[in-house]
């Protein structure tokens, strides 16, 4: 019982992170099982975008928008003229005056019962794709990432489930115009294993302490903006913190002030490679307040799509960590089941 009379409970479907962490690596890697080739539909589809270059939507909610922003960094990469591409959640569309002006539309949804998804595939008359878990009969294509290997993961939190798809995405970028061959996905899930030792290596390196941390501001941009979604979502779904995302030049436009007004808080820095910008704020923050982490992918030689990958990576081993510096269980958190369950489960007009 808390204050004010409310019951929270554990989540009765749930692991606890523990268990789900060390199932993270042998879950990836079963959804992107060599010889079951799941990322063949994800490559027909991404081939099908670059031929016809038209704009394209994506729709997604919760654990699934990071999904839909690492596909959208892909789509936008496609050609060497781009392809115009927008993500937006289920309820937007429907107040989007200009969705028929995209020609191709993916909805994003581990169950594919998201509030509002089929109403939004019937409605949509251009081309769509449902990227789901488990395949099923419809008059749209679906993209499933499930395979008898893949042991369904329990965690209130989307670990595997968002970084599985992910990955097969990884494998049908390599050879858009041909099949990817079997050794060369176990090339890339030998590189998926050495980046999630590297990154929680980096993690348990970090000698701070988030027990008494309660806003949490993470400065991000464009380029990094699926690995700041991972840890923005988490802070806020399990409630271990109050998450700000910044914008490095918004930071610059009086953004800074929240620093001034909450000293305690603590800044975590995203970055890929270090502008004149980065250093710039890093040094200032770190000379004013020194409560800055900085996580970035200079430690490897690798494309954009694999640097960003590596940096959501280290995301999930953050939130776990402050998640045991608070000691809350990440994926099997308490939560209050009548405002949980009530708004997970409406199915009305939005």
């Amino acid at each position: 019982m808390r204050e004010g009379g409310f019951i929270m409970i554990k989540h009765e479907h749930t692991e606890s992170s523990q268990k789900n962490f060390l199932k993270l690596e042998e879950r990836i890697l079963n959804i992107n099982d060599s010889l079951l080739n799941k990322a063949n539909d994800f490559r027909k589809m991404l081939y099908q975008l670059t031929i016809a270059n038209k704009p394209t939507l994506i729709v997604a909610t919760g654990g699934s928008k990071v999904v839909a922003y690492y596909l959208q960094s892909i789509i936008e990469r496609l050609r060497t003229d781009g392809i115009i591409c927008e993500v937006i959640e289920p309820r937007d569309y429907f107040y989007k005056t200009n969705r028929n002006q995209f020609s191709n539309l993916i909805a994003i949804s581990t169950s594919g019962n998201t509030n509002g998804m089929q109403e939004i595939l019937e409605d949509f008359n251009g081309n769509k794709f449902l990227i789901t878990q488990k395949n099923r009969e419809c008059n749209y294509q679906v993209i499933s990432w499930n395979n008898e290997k893949y042991e369904t993961e329990k965690s209130f939190i989307s670990l595997a489930s968002s970084l599985g798809p992910i990955t097969l995405m990884l494998d049908a970028i390599t050879l858009l115009d041909m099949d990817i061959s079997s050794s060369e996905i176990k090339k890339i899930n030998d590189k998926v294993k050495q980046l999630l030792n590297k990154s929680r290596e980096k993690v348990n390196s970090l000698l701070y302490d988030f027990k008494n941390v309660s806003l949490i501001q993470i400065m991000s941009g464009y380029e990094t903006k699926t690995s700041g979604c991972v840890l923005e979502s988490n802070l806020v779904e399990i409630g271990l913190a109050a998450p700000v995302i910044h914008d490095k030049g918004s930071f610059c436009h009086g953004r800074s002030n929240l620093l001034f007004q909450y000293p305690d808080s603590h800044v975590i820095y995203l970055c890929h490679q270090r502008k004149e910008l980065d250093n710039l704020l890093i040094q200032l923050i770190n000379k004013e307040y020194s409560n800055l982490s900085i996580f970035d992918t200079e430690d490897i030689n690798e494309n954009y799509f694999w640097k960003e990958y590596y940096l959501m990576l280290q995301m999930y081993f953050l939130s776990k960590k402050i998640a045991d510096d608070k000691n809350i269980d990440l994926t099997q958190p308490e939560y209050n089941p009548k405002m949980i369950k009530t708004l997970y489960n409406f199915r009305g007009e939005m």
